[in-house]
């Protein structure tokens, strides 16, 4: 249904007015006002909304939703140089660096929504493939990639003015759903390898990102591999790439207990006859100074994580028993016996490693991790302060033993035996994910709300934080803690919250922060959340100290249609 064409001097704060005077219109009777609607929506009975309303909009301009609308006239008012800028940013992993500011923080995480985003700019506008060299690599146009090079072969090693990244970097992180990646990523690398592009050189400001970390991927953000990441691994070390990738191995050491990338770059290591570098001075990314070598800051990682497999492949290739683990200090042994890792000790014992003589608080741990009710018995009698220590329930939520949780309260351990950071057993509940452990911790008494020192947040919000879809459900049906049930988009219970006291709508459960500027990310639940605070008197003209509005919040995290909402609220504010 399209009754309206855009020109060229339709701009969506426009659009966004018009919205807001045809809903004031519906709102006063207005006739054609409400017969145009129903035209869009024939058989609409109740009193429409913005959202709605945005969406007859788009329909009358011929697009499917209003998001739709406002991302063509988004692009439209694109320069060629921001199209650019945006396909670079958000076709590559970046790791939490921010390519603005070249600097690791809290940057949008890497998944495979970015490289569709990039992917359809370039399906759109296949022009941003010949804007440069790197647009031309990460677009996998192999003709236009030539015709550079055959022009100036030193622009395989330009560096972008955008990242700083170099062309084979651009390639090696790029992660494009494009038919060309597979047929063509080798090819483009050989080309500008054969045209002198460094095939270790790093990020400008982060050189420990070479590009054959790019293509092993993984890390903490559970970054995916290249499709073709043996291959492209194995031309990058055969053109002269270390294969002692220090970040690429810390990278591939914390989720799977895998041997694969240990072995492909040990490998490699032999043949060029570099393997003593793995048991030599630990690069800067695995410990540096304070690691005795590569292999030994793995093994700590590898026994902290109960990896058995990654262990005992490094006890075969230069790490000893006895090593310690880089952040606690502390014997790789010692963390295996009070993880109750048994094979883990049995494989470190076999290797050289002596039991460690244990103080009787490990010793009181680690019966917690094996299950040794006896032995905690004993030693909660003597003594009984060892209960009042966040280490034992922290051992049982982090292993998933609910019985031991229930051991130890049994025994006397509070419900709300917290750290010196006032960070509770609910807390640590909310990060592992164990919904049963936390309901147990409820049922026996345990402060649903409690708020921990060092970042000010409830249970609730650490496990929103932490992405405990399950856990944020279950404590969202006991918890009263309105912002991170804001964050957490839970709008049943906060009506119900709302109905029981409606000052909640404007409370400030932080200084400055009331509920409009907690919506959670999902547009349309922002929206839903939106609308119940302000029918509950929610002030839309509040600046929080940063002097925004809630308007202003949401539209900087992309929230744009609850900050129109909001703004249109805000026009008709009265204080209550």
């Amino acid at each position: 249904m399209s009754s309206r064409t855009l020109s060229d001097r339709t701009a969506i704060d426009g659009l966004r007015r018009e919205a807001k005077r045809w809903l004031k219109a519906i709102g006063a009777g207005e006739a054609d006002a409400i017969a145009r609607f129903l035209i869009v929506f024939p058989g609409h009975a109740t009193a429409p909304k913005l959202r709605e309303v945005q969406h007859a909009l788009a329909r009358e301009h011929g697009f499917p939703t209003w998001a739709a609308l406002t991302q063509e006239l988004a692009d439209r008012a694109r320069t060629m140089e921001e199209r650019v800028r945006l396909f670079l940013e958000k076709a590559v992993n970046r790791y939490g660096t921010d390519p603005a500011t070249r600097k690791w923080g809290d940057y949008e995480r890497d998944g495979g929504s970015r490289g569709v985003v990039a992917a359809r700019l370039l399906a759109r506008h296949p022009e941003i493939a010949r804007a440069s060299i790197h647009t031309a690599v990460v677009a996998h146009d192999l003709d236009t990639v030539r015709a550079f090079l055959a022009k100036d072969p030193a622009l395989a090693r330009d560096r972008s003015d955008f990242d700083g990244w170099t062309p084979l970097a651009h390639l090696a992180y790029a992660r494009l759903p494009l038919e060309t990646v597979e047929p063509n990523a080798l090819v483009l690398a050989t080309l500008l390898l054969d045209a002198g592009a460094d095939p270790d050189a790093g990020w400008s400001e982060s050189p420990e990102f070479t590009p054959l970390v790019g293509v092993i991927g993984e890390g903490e953000g559970g970054q995916a591999p290249h499709p073709q990441a043996e291959a492209f691994a194995g031309l990058l070390i055969d053109r002269g790439a270390d294969p002692l990738a220090a970040q690429a191995l810390y990278n591939t050491s914390l989720a799977e207990d895998s041997i694969r990338w240990l072995e492909f770059l040990w490998t490699r290591s032999v043949r060029r006859g570099e393997t003593a570098k793995w048991t030599g001075p630990a690069p800067q990314a695995l410990g540096g100074e304070k690691s005795r070598s590569a292999v030994a800051y793995l093994l700590g990682n590898a026994v902290a994580s109960n990896h058995p497999r990654r262990a005992a492949w490094l006890l075969e290739h230069g790490a000893r028993a006895d090593d310690i683990n880089f952040y606690s200090r502390q014997p790789v042994m010692k963390h295996a016996v009070m993880g109750g890792h048994g094979a883990m000790v049995d494989l470190l014992v076999r290797h050289g490693a002596r039991r460690p003589q244990l103080t009787e608080d490990e010793v009181f741990v680690a019966a917690v991790a094996t299950g040794d009710t006896a032995t905690l018995r004993l030693l909660a009698e003597a003594h009984p302060e060892f209960l009042r220590a966040i280490a034992p329930v922290k051992v049982a939520l982090d292993t998933g033993r609910t019985d031991m949780v229930e051991v130890l309260l049994d025994l006397g351990m509070s419900p709300d035996v917290a750290d010196d950071h006032n960070c509770r057993a609910l807390h640590f509940a909310a990060h592992a994910g164990a919904v049963a452990a936390a309901r147990l911790l409820i049922a026996r008494g345990a402060e649903v709300d409690p708020f921990d020192g060092r970042y000010g947040g409830s249970p609730l919000t650490h496990a929103v934080y932490h992405g405990q879809r399950e856990m944020v459900d279950f404590l969202a049906g006991h918890s009263r803690n309105f912002r991170g049930l804001c964050f957490a988009g839970k709008i049943d219970r906060l009506r119900t919250l709302l109905t029981e006291e409606p000052d909640r709508a404007n409370r400030q459960d932080r200084p400055g922060e009331p509920a409009l500027f907690c919506l959670p990310d999902n547009q349309e639940t922002a929206v839903e959340l939106a609308d119940l605070l302000l029918s509950f008197g929610a002030d839309p003209t509040y600046r929080n100290p940063l002097g925004q509005t809630p308007a202003e919040a949401a539209r900087r995290r992309g929230l744009d249609d609850a900050a129109d909402v909001i703004e249109m609220a805000a026009e008709e504010w009265t204080p209550r």
